[in-house]
């Protein structure tokens, strides 16, 4: 028992230096992206200004929840005070997670903008949108407790992820060099992110619910519920209540992050182009 309070403890410091680090590159990125604007056009200034806004966003954000790690429906917290309640932790990561939507839509927008590819163009309005849908299937399901809300939200992640991947793979024909190998990377991360969603994070919560149904578990009313999250947490530090949460945590304040801010000064995807589309 001892052994496994330790390793969560061991985690959580981990993640503290995660975020710590994150917040580096972050200072890091926006040098190499004041040095790098001479060689952008007008849009893409406009649009690479932006994507270091929102990586901002989602690098304070997921340095946030690293610090103060929590999960919502269990109610379970690693810090028991009032700044890691279930409400606050869920509105900074509702605000981060449509940054980070937000970055897929700018990156389809340019790449569309670059190719005239209307997929591209039309797709790139659709994916904050779903994104906050998501958003409030996560607020459901933290608020009431019923898994159900997670596993569509995650699903719809899914999506989002599905159809930037579709339209990166409409616009990568049109590239060459650095534009079409970060194009082939971005498709290959997409797949294997949507992968882990359909095989193992949905699954996940999906299981939850069914095992709640089988319960016969009374969930919260919303109502009810909004009041719970505001008000109800109980410190937590043992490895059964945290082994999932350790795992997509330390990809998700990591990996995803690391992409947030390669995004801010990743090929510019109105160069390079072989034709455009008619």
């Amino acid at each position: 028992m001892i052994a496994e309070y330790d390793s969560v403890c061991f985690w959580w410091g981990a993640m503290n230096l995660l975020a710590l680090f994150n917040i580096f590159l972050l200072g890091y990125t926006y040098n190499l992206l004041k040095k790098k604007q001479t060689e952008y056009s007008e849009t893409v200034i406009r649009i690479r200004r932006w994507h270091f806004i929102l990586a901002a966003i989602y690098v304070f954000g997921c340095g946030f929840r690293s610090v103060l790690p929590r999960e919502d429906l269990m109610r379970i917290v690693m810090v028991d005070s009032w700044i890691s309640s279930i409400v606050i932790g869920r509105s900074v990561a509702t605000i981060a997670e449509l940054s980070f939507a937000a970055q897929w839509a700018l990156i389809l927008f340019e790449a569309g903008k670059g190719t005239n590819n209307r997929f591209a163009l039309t797709t790139s309005k659709i994916i904050v949108p779903i994104i906050i849908i998501a958003e409030c299937f996560s607020w459901y399901a933290c608020t009431t407790t019923n898994y159900i809300g997670s596993s569509v939200e995650e699903s719809l992640w899914a999506v989002a992820a599905t159809i930037t991947i579709i339209g990166f793979i409409k616009v990568r024909p049109h590239y060459i060099n650095q534009q079409k190998k970060f194009l082939t990377a971005g498709i290959i991360v997409g797949l294997l992110y949507v992968c882990y969603m359909v095989f193992v994070d949905v699954p996940n919560y999906v299981n939850h619910w069914i095992h709640d149904e089988a319960m016969r578990k009374t969930y919260s009313s919303f109502g009810q519920g909004l009041i719970e999250v505001a008000t109800q947490w109980t410190e937590i530090r043992t490895f059964e209540v945290w082994q999932y949460a350790m795992i997509w945590m330390t990809l998700y304040f990591s990996v995803a992050v690391w992409i947030s801010l390669f995004i801010v000064n990743s090929p510019v995807l109105d160069k390079n182009i072989m034709r455009k589309v008619k």
